[in-house]
């Protein structure tokens, strides 16, 4: 047992050592790839270093921590078989024994599952390497597409050039043709000094002419617009009419009432005065059958007569006080009606005040309830949100619950198997020497696990070399994007020179910088490694790039249409300039004629005026004051109508408020005839007949419609 310590020692100080050179490995790889390549490939090995499966804190340290606890149980194996070689002690041994070979089977699952991991972060990074090959290969391409972006700019250029000297051409014939316009041009203003005084003579009078048609066409239109405005002017009058008939209806039939009313008041009072009159003549009489019963003697013959008289005295009394009780009650219940007609005034008032008031708050209501609404959808929304937040929380909450399931279930095997692992090693105790049997081939797989971690090294170095290869790929890349920008500034100083095709050269010029600037953000782009977005970004850019320049090619094939056009103008412009060299010639023929002919015009319109048309055109002067009288009588005319229809405009607001006050004046007549309602709508009823009267008064107006239409 002690020749199998040392054995068991120095596997395990080899398996330490290996993965310590393990972990500096990795380290080493991590550093390498962070230097090399932090950009593009940096999302890859982050993914990797933060893989559970890979991560020393998870991986390595338990191993570690394994490989040091079987260094430490070697240890008191050895202290104890050299203390004691006692037979029972060897099934202690043989106990520690079996738990040191499962803690070494742990020990090399640990580094398997390490082997494993290295093995998919290097195939992570060939396919890292293999997109860096496809972006070089859509770099290549992307070359291509700017040389024939060149090769087309070159195009455009020779034909730029072509068209540029054809327009110099066309230019020299211009001024050819000008040189000879202006020579035909001097004759004419020599053939044309003789005639420039008639004609500005009949200018003179063709201005006036069109002046005043077009300030009869301008009258006409006024008129027309006018006599529009009257029609309607003349409809809204007939509906007033109408409601005035309508109103002066309800205004006879009130008065109507009233005279009724007035007519039963007056017929009371009337009776009343009767009674008052019938009610002083029995007090007169009463009195003076006093003053008779005091003058009459005491004598017994008279007895019976005082008494006949006392009697109907007393009648007289009774029925004066129930005359005089019937009055106080009648005028009480006249009292009493005017105090519930005042009683239902206020309360109308009130009922009108109630009604504002209601309408306020049903309205403020309503405002409130469209707060509330609207309240009400931002909490649904808030609680919509609140629910999503709820599932989301939900299916995290089942993920961990499924999560901590399974990892239940995988602790449950782990008991299960160390039971039978357990049940295993209480069966061999007797099985010692086949245990190191496999000890010593475990050690052999050990070193063979080393012997692979030096291929991954020398692999590692490969992969090195291959992104040495790339950037020098890169250098290459960037030396074809200095020449990019040198062709570049070759454009921009080509297309310097093309001002006169009709591009702008502003809008080369911006194209060109940004080209200029988008390649100089490339070349910046490239001293850092490019990850993907910048990839994108790049293409993006690109593609504007492109779009610009099919642009600038539409632009010039645009510009050579436009010379095509000119070309075409020119020519028609030739052909009339030999109809004008023609019809000069005519014309020189004809002007010895003309003048003779206008000569002798004007010495018979000379004599005209002499003789006849003196009084003509005095009757035309006469003719044209009493049209401008006219025309101002139709304008005076127009703004009296402009200001009837203003006034119309207001009559009618007034009657829309006055058939509001009717429709609440004509609740309160019923209840009672003394209504400030009714007195109201009297005064508007007497304010529209005003009116009315005055429209009759201002009946002068159809004459100036009469003048007019003349």
């Amino acid at each position: 047992m002690a020749a199998v310590s040392p054995s068991l020692q120095a596997n395990f100080y080899a398996s330490s050592s290996k993965l310590c050179f393990v972990r500096l490995d990795r380290f080493n790889r991590r550093s390498f790839h962070c230097k090399k390549k932090s950009h593009s490939c940096s999302w890859i090995i982050k993914s990797v270093i933060n893989n559970k499966s890979i991560n020393g804190d998870e991986a390595i340290e338990p191993a570690r921590i394994l490989l040091e606890r079987l260094f430490a149980q070697t240890q008191k194996l050895e202290e104890k078989i050299n203390k004691n070689s006692n037979p029972p002690q060897d099934i202690e041994l043989e106990h520690y024994l079996g738990k040191l070979e499962s803690d070494l089977q742990t020990a090399l699952t640990v580094l398997r599952k390490k082997e494993e991991d290295l093995e998919a972060a290097e195939n992570k990074i060939s396919l890292e390497y293999r997109d860096l090959n496809n972006a070089k290969n859509e770099l290549n391409k992307r070359e291509e597409n700017i040389s024939d972006a060149f090769l087309r700019q070159e195009k455009l250029e020779n034909e730029l050039n072509l068209a540029n000297l054809d327009l110099a051409s066309r230019a020299t014939e211009i001024e050819d043709l000008k040189l000879q316009i202006e020579k035909h041009d001097h004759e004419v203003m020599l053939a044309r000094s003789m005639l420039e005084f008639k004609e500005d003579e009949i200018k003179v009078m063709v201005d006036e002419l069109r002046v005043k048609s077009e300030e009869s066409a301008n009258f006409e239109l006024e008129i027309m617009e006018k006599s529009r405005v009257l029609i309607e002017t003349n409809e809204i009058l007939k509906k007033q009419e109408v409601e005035i008939e309508e109103l002066k209806e309800t205004i006879r039939e009130k008065n109507e009432e009233l005279e009724i009313s007035t007519m039963l008041l007056e017929s009371e009072n009337e009776k009343l005065k009767v009674v008052e009159e019938n009610l002083e003549k029995q007090t007169m009489d009463w009195l003076v059958a006093n003053e008779e019963m005091t003058e009459l003697p005491s004598t017994v013959e008279y007895f019976d007569d005082l008494t006949r008289v006392r009697m109907l005295l007393s009648d007289v009394r009774s029925e004066l006080v129930s005359s005089r009780e019937s009055l106080i009650l009648s005028r009480k219940k006249m009292e009493d009606q005017q105090a519930v007609l005042e009683h239902e005034i206020l309360e109308l008032e009130e009922h009108r005040k109630s009604l504002s008031a209601y309408t306020r708050s049903v309205k403020d209501a309503e405002t409130e309830v469209e707060k509330e609404r609207v309240m009400f959808r931002l909490a649904e929304g808030r609680n919509q949100e609140f629910q999503r937040d709820l599932l989301i929380e939900k299916e995290l909450i089942d993920e961990l619950q499924n999560q901590l399931n399974s990892e239940k279930d995988s602790l449950r095997k782990a008991n299960e198997e160390i039971l039978e692992i357990k049940d295993e090693l209480n069966r061999r105790n007797l099985e010692f020497l086949e245990i190191q049997n496999l000890l010593e081939s475990k050690e052999a797989e050990l070193v063979d696990a080393k012997i692979e971690i030096q291929s991954l090294k020398s692999e590692r170095v490969c992969l090195e070399v291959m992104l040495n290869e790339k950037e020098s790929e890169l250098s290459d890349a960037r030396e074809i994007l200095n020449e990019v920008n040198r062709e570049i500034m070759n454009l921009k100083t080509l297309l310097g020179r093309k001002i006169e095709t009709g591009i702008d050269y502003s809008e080369a010029k911006n194209v060109v910088e940004r080209i200029f600037e988008l390649t100089n953000k490339v070349d910046d782009s490239i001293v850092k490694p490019e990850s993907k977005w910048e990839k994108k970004r790049v293409e993006t850019e690109l593609d504007v790039i492109r779009g610009t320049l099919r642009l600038r090619e539409f632009e010039v094939l645009r510009s050579r249409r436009e010379i095509m056009i000119k070309e075409d103008k020119v020519k028609s412009v030739l052909e009339k300039l030999d109809e004008r060299e023609n019809e000069m010639a005519e014309m020189k023929r004809e002007l010895s004629q003309d003048v003779d002919e206008l000569r002798r015009l004007y010495a018979m319109a000379q004599e005209r005026i002499g003789e006849r048309t003196m009084g003509e055109l005095a009757i035309e002067k006469m003719e044209l004051e009493a049209a401008e009288i006219e025309i101002e009588a139709a304008v005076s005319a127009l703004e009296k109508i402009m200001e009837m229809s203003r006034e119309l405009l207001r009559a009618t607001s007034v009657i829309v408020d006055a058939d509001s006050d009717l429709d609440v004046s004509m609740g309160i007549e019923r209840c009672g005839f003394e209504d400030p309602g009714f007195e109201e709508l009297r005064m508007e009823a007497a304010r529209l007949s005003d009116f009315t009267e005055k429209l009759v008064r201002e009946a002068g107006i159809g004459k100036d419609l009469a003048v007019v239409d003349k």
